[in-house]
């Protein structure tokens, strides 16, 4: 029997893993613009083309692009001004990517933006490793030797504009879903040097840059850096008490802390790299399924993929497998505290929270805690991303039958009664599962299911929690599990899943959200932000010495 918590697989991808994918494959045409000088400009009515395009993409595949920013006038308000402010002359594809900027921002959706027209810059910009605290940025590694004595610092001021204001700039430049995720967007803006000059355009690249901090004892330190000097590419950090699991091949990876195995670390750093991804996605008929299965291929064992892709998914770590010898293994050493470390984690396919609920959660007590859904939102752009998808499909054993453009309310507590039956939406769910082969095998024998579970569980969160990652630190709090660290940048009650799209003329690649999730249908302030039980302070790390890993040693203490 399909239970309740096994709904259709959400395949919740972060902006930050897309922006990495979606970046190395800009065409060369894209690439040669950016390169010549000075870059060619687009007429002004090519341009024009392209914001009604994209207008239209919002309109057609968002679920309520209009319910944030201000209701449908605002939004056409919105959009005239954003064609009225194109020049005569026309802009280049950056400038034209910095123009539509504010206008996708206004949908204030963390899953819906643009992707830069330029390849990743990453370490380009201020020369720290930076990371947030209490709604503060810190430098949590430097670079250079002479800035050690910067570790710990928090961040204040930035061309001698407060952190506040720039916050306040960043608003209409990228959406999101709480303050926590608008922290992170901060911190890799600051990371960048190309988005650094979006959010600073006074910036003067060949002068020092003026950066104002104040160090842990009190002290105000102002700094002069210069952005052309080449960031080395090993930082210095603080010393660790925690020696984690490494994830240089795998994302998901489980290390006893103590010989007596009472204590399990549980690391899983991303939600993509995984078989059973692969093979929900090669089901679904997605095109780009065999050339990111390859990149995993190539990560893991360093050697070129095999072009047949069934091999190449079967030879990519399977969740299933890992997830089962971690539960036999807890099971036989009696394991006391499981820790799921999820602070890297930005997603991914939320398929890995069903494989890993399996194990440890028993079926009744994940009907409970089942009570959130989502809406989700068809459109041409949906069925020309899910090729293998279709109306009929979709309408098979409904009750009415929806069209290309209809809101699907099938997971809706409301509408899922009357839209099918019972055993029609069991049927449905299965088919869903069928999708990994890996995970569908090990469900139906139940041989492990709700194997072991150790009797305190814990979970640590960051604001780069996001999306999948979310998702599963939202089952587990559901379950029982107690939160250490910093809340996540993920609203729960919010839109996410993604379709990509091409402008027309620009040749702009962004991300659209297609579904409404409620996670907290009933509780708006948690559906907001989901605050850790033991919220690391800025006093834990100055107690801690910076050490990385705080939010460990806090999950550790009795």
């Amino acid at each position: 029997m399909v239970v309740a918590f096994f709904r259709k697989i959400k395949p919740r991808f972060s902006f930050f893993l897309k922006l990495s994918l979606l970046i190395l494959s800009l065409s060369l045409f894209s690439l040669f613009l950016l390169a010549q000088e000075p870059a060619p400009r687009l007429k002004k009515e090519l341009l024009m083309e392209d914001v009604r395009q994209l207008a239209d993409i919002l309109e057609k595949s968002h679920p309520d692009p209009y319910l944030r920013g201000g209701g449908k006038i605002a939004f056409h308000r919105r959009l005239q001004e954003t064609l009225l402010r194109i020049p005569e002359e026309g802009l280049t594809v950056k400038e034209f990517f910095i123009h539509l900027l504010p206008f996708v921002a206004s949908v204030k959706d963390g899953h819906t933006f643009l992707l830069p027209p330029w390849p990743a810059q990453s370490g380009s910009g201020l020369p720290f490793g930076l990371n947030i605290v209490e709604e503060s940025i810190y430098v949590e590694k430097v670079y250079f030797p002479d800035h050690k004595n910067l570790i710990g610092a928090r961040l204040e001021a930035i061309n001698n504009i407060p952190v506040s204001r720039l916050l306040d700039r960043l608003k209409t430049l990228v959406g999101w879903d709480n303050e926590y995720q608008l922290l992170t967007y901060f911190c890799r803006f600051l990371d960048d040097q190309s988005l650094l000059s979006i959010l600073l355009p006074e910036l003067d690249s060949n002068l020092a840059l003026p950066v104002n901090l104040c160090l842990p004892s009190g002290e105000k330190k102002s700094l002069f850096i210069s952005l052309k000097e080449k960031t080395p590419p090993i930082p210095f950090e603080a010393s660790t008490k925690i020696i984690l699991p490494s994830t240089e091949k795998i994302d998901f990876v489980y290390a006893f802390l103590d010989s007596k195995r009472e204590t399990c670390l549980l690391r899983i750093d991303g939600m993509f790299s995984y078989r059973e991804n692969f093979e929900f996605f090669r089901a679904m008929g997605v095109a780009w399924a065999q050339a990111q299965a390859a990149k995993v291929y190539s990560r893991i064992y360093q050697t070129k993929a095999p072009e047949d892709l069934d091999k190449l998914i079967a030879a990519i770590p399977a969740a299933t497998e890992v997830f089962r010898n971690l539960v036999i293994e807890m099971k036989k050493a009696q394991t006391k505290k499981l820790i799921i470390d999820l602070r890297k984690n930005s997603g991914g396919n939320s398929l890995l929270v069903n494989i890993l609920a399996y194990f440890l959660f028993p079926e009744e007590a994940m009907k409970k805690a089942a009570t959130s859904f989502s809406i989700k939102k068809y459109s041409d752009l949906y069925f020309a991303n899910y090729q293998n998808d279709s109306l009929e499909n979709i309408n098979q054993r409904r009750r009415i039958n929806l069209t290309k453009e209809d809101y699907d309310f099938a997971e809706d507590p409301y509408f899922k009664t009357k839209s099918m039956s019972i055993m029609e939406r069991e049927n449905e769910l299965g088919k869903y599962l069928q999708m990994s082969p890996t995970f569908y095998a090990e469900y139906m024998s139940g041989q492990y299911k709700n194997y072991y579970r150790p009797p305190e569980l814990m979970v640590i969160s960051s604001p780069w929690t996001y999306s999948s990652g979310y998702t599963l630190m939202s089952l587990m709090y559901k379950m029982g599990a107690k939160i250490v660290g910093v809340a996540s940048g993920q609203s729960g009650n919010c839109f996410g899943d993604t379709l990509m799209f091409q402008l027309k003329n620009s040749g702009l690649r962004g991300y659209v959200s297609y579904k409404l999730f409620l996670d907290f249908p009933e509780d708006p302030k948690l559906g907001y932000i989901l605050r850790p039980h033991r919220e690391l302070t800025y006093e834990d790390l100055i107690r801690h010495h910076f050490d990385p890993n705080t939010s460990v040693l806090l999950a550790l203490e009795k």
